[in-house]
């Protein structure tokens, strides 16, 4: 029993390092990362006999584990402080604490140095100190927590190298896990560029890096120069920067981004220099105007951005943008262009655009009279934006006053009629809230017609007022009853029209005045039509002579007419007495009565018709009736 004892203490004598409480036991291990192995190497510090199987030892680890009796190696496998217990049998217990903490790879950083130069700088202070090994042979190197956790170190060749770090707490087990991190090693660190840089706010300027990992930079900052800079924030392992409490509506700033050695101490290139632009947006009467203030050094030109759009590509300061409408808010940047192909933007300005201009008078309506009333139309001068137009109405010799309103160049007057002697005005505001000028008169062509005494018709019409350039000509349309076009007279600019046309089969004609505009793009303005009926005239001879001597013509009494639709005469004789009867215009008096010759005298008529519209009439006279002897 005694060799199976030596077996277990004697590999543990030489591995002894922390005692317990009542200095009865050691183990090798009483602090370290989870998961952590803990040997009891000796049991009998001042004791002997305890602990074998003679005298076994109840081991209690103290993490929940069941008690063992004579197991002296056990591993923690979670982060804790633990009491590991041994009950002797004939002393009782003695015990030790056991700290077991997270297994936290450590946090560093890696900076590139000239001459295949590295840095470490480890951030992390979860530990006592920290472990690192360069992975090329070369001894692993420990440096304590917080400021002093740096060190320098030169690789052999250039490239790809990977770096371990692994964290160590005093008096515990090197069992922490280890962070690695992959680096190149440079002989020289290359020149940084500054790709982008964009002023967002009244306060801030953000920019786009071309930079390499693992290099620290310095962005540096000169105000209203390019030459007297400042170190304004450092860069590591970004390709973006951000600075803020700028005053970028008041300067202008210039920046240059330089590659700094930290191993060395000192920035070894610098990149492009690049400037912000203090630019200033004034809103003045029909015209935007911009003008900016930057360093002109490496600037090809400037792009006048506006809603989006590149508008112009001015090479200095200022620029007018005079193609606005007023009421409209525009929003503008000016974009430096450097010749190596950065680029600085301005911050945004917006301003709605004013103008005090009086808009052009409405010059140009065309009325058109229908069944509905009067449609009028017209043009707009395209250099203003109309809001609201207003539609002004007299009657006669009356004051204006306003009937409407309306969004569009239309409006149509429903009450409208010929008797009102109506005439108009449109007058609008336009969307910088200016009133135009007042526009012309615009009167509709009133068109009024007559019969005369031999049935032919007599039109005039009212000079048509509404064009500034006046009327070029005339033309009446006469239709007839079905619509159809009969004919169009060219009166030039005459304003009446004698129409004597003969046509036995028509009786009612309808008659409309369109002008033509002496200006091009206008459209026909229209008159009111009116309708002529023609009466229906009857003729008749005052003699006949019914006595087969001839004439044939004067032998039958008739009577002559037009656009008779039915016809009745009848003859008396001078004691009233009905003779005869006819309901056919073709169908005449031979002078007899119930076969017998009448004598010669005078005889009475009377005819009662209706014409082709409907309407009746009677017609009286009377007939010598005459025989030659």
């Amino acid at each position: 029993m005694r060799l199976s004892f030596l077996m277990v203490i004697l590999p543990t004598l030489g591995f002894a390092q922390f005692v317990s409480t009542g200095g009865r036991f050691e183990i090798d291990q009483r602090k370290g990362c989870a998961s952590l192995t803990v040997t009891i190497t000796n049991a009998n510090l001042i004791t002997t006999g305890e602990c074998t199987g003679l005298k076994p030892c109840d081991m209690v680890w103290g993490d929940g584990t069941p008690t063992q009796q004579n197991v002296f190696t056990h591993t923690y496998t979670q982060p804790g402080t633990y009491t590991l217990q041994i009950n002797y049998q004939n002393i009782g217990p003695d015990q030790i604490q056991i700290t077991v903490r997270p297994n936290l790879p450590p946090e560093f950083n890696i900076f590139t140095c000239n001459g295949n130069q590295v840095q470490v700088r480890v951030t992390d202070t979860n530990y006592d100190a920290y472990i690192i090994n360069y992975n090329d042979a070369s001894p692993e190197v420990q440096v304590p927590k917080g400021s002093l956790a740096v060190n320098n170190h030169t690789f052999g060749s250039g490239g790809s190298k990977n770096i371990s770090v692994r964290g160590k707490d005093v008096n515990a087990a090197d069992n922490c896990m280890s962070n690695t991190q992959s680096v190149v090693a440079l002989a020289t660190l290359p020149t940084p560029f500054i790709d982008e840089l964009r002023v967002v706010s009244s306060s801030q300027i953000d920019q786009d890096l071309v930079t390499s990992a693992n290099i620290q930079y310095r962005l540096e900052i000169a105000t209203n120069n390019n030459s007297t800079f400042q170190l304004a924030q450092t860069v590591y392992n970004s390709t973006a920067a951000s600075l803020t409490n700028l005053r970028p509506d008041d300067n202008y700033y210039c920046f240059r981004l330089g590659a700094f050695d930290m191993c060395a101490n000192t920035t070894t290139t610098y990149s492009n220099i690049i400037c912000s632009t203090n630019f200033d947006l004034a809103i003045q009467n029909n015209s935007n105007n911009l003008s900016w203030v930057t360093h002109p050094a490496g600037i090809t030109n400037f792009s006048v951005n506006r809603d989006g759009t590149t508008i112009a590509t001015p090479v200095a300061s200022p620029f007018n943008d005079t193609n606005i409408t007023c009421g409209t808010t525009y929003c503008y940047q000016v974009t430096s262009n450097y010749t190596n192909g950065s680029q600085s933007i301005s911050l945004q300005k917006c301003g709605q655009a004013i103008s005090t201009d009086i808009p052009t008078a409405t010059n140009n309506v065309t009325a058109v009279v229908g069944a509905a009333g009067v449609s009028l139309t017209w043009l707009q001068d395209v250099a203003f934006s109309p809001v609201e137009y207003a539609v002004f109405r007299r009657a006669g010799s009356g004051s204006f006053g306003q009937i409407g309103q309306t969004t569009v160049q239309s409006f149509t007057d429903n009450q409208y009629n010929t008797a009102g002697e109506f005439c108009y005005l449109i007058n609008y505001r336009d969307a910088c809230g200016n009133t135009s000028a007042p526009g012309l008169e615009v009167c509709p062509i009133r068109l009024a017609g007559s019969l005369t005494s031999e049935n032919a018709v007599n039109l005039s019409w009212t000079p048509y007022s509404g064009w500034l350039n006046g009327v070029s000509n005339y033309l009446v349309e006469k239709y007839d009853a079905g619509g159809s076009l009969v004919q169009v007279f060219n009166t030039g600019t005459n304003t009446t029209l004698f129409d004597d046309a003969e046509d036995p089969l028509n009786q009612v004609f309808r008659y409309v005045v369109k002008a033509n505009a002496t200006d091009g793009g206008l459209s026909q303005a229209v008159s009111n039509e009116i309708v002529i009926i023609k009466d229906p005239k009857l003729y008749f001879p005052t003699a006949f002579t019914p006595d087969n001597q001839g004439p044939p013509s004067n032998e039958i009494f008739k009577v002559f007419g037009r656009y008779i639709a039915r016809f009745e005469m009848k003859i008396y004789n001078r004691w009233g007495e009905l003779l005869f009867v006819s309901d056919n215009l073709d169908t005449g008096w031979d002078g007899t009565f119930r076969g017998k010759e009448q004598p010669e005298g005078t005889y009475a008529f009377i005819a009662s018709l209706t014409d082709l519209t409907g309407r009746s009439f009677t017609r009286s006279g009377s007939v010598v009736l005459l025989r030659k002897k």
